[in-house]
């Protein structure tokens, strides 16, 4: 029985202390102005604001430039001459 009260005591003593550690994790409350404001462009997109064929032109050129890099990585790390030194320098 004075186990019961012990371990009783000791989560009466340590229910508050897991209770305050959650403060800053509830979402910041927002006015009801901007929550019910019509939605707006980011300053990044008026390119694609103005008309589709910039925003395009942009992609297709990542897209190409991404194509380029991903070509030279699969190009051999060590180039041949190296790779030849390397070789006979082993044992």
């Amino acid at each position: 029985m004075n186990a019961l009260r012990r371990l009783a005591a000791c989560l009466l003593l340590l229910s508050p202390a897991a209770c305050a550690t959650g403060q800053d994790t509830y979402p910041a409350l927002l006015p009801t102005e901007r929550i019910l404001a019509e939605p707006r462009l980011p300053d990044h997109a008026t390119d694609a604001a103005d008309g589709p064929a910039a925003a395009e032109a942009d992609s297709e050129a990542r897209a190409a430039a991404l194509r380029r890099r991903a070509e030279a990585l699969r190009r051999p790390v060590i180039d041949a001459a190296t790779r030849a030194r390397m070789q006979s320098a082993a044992p």
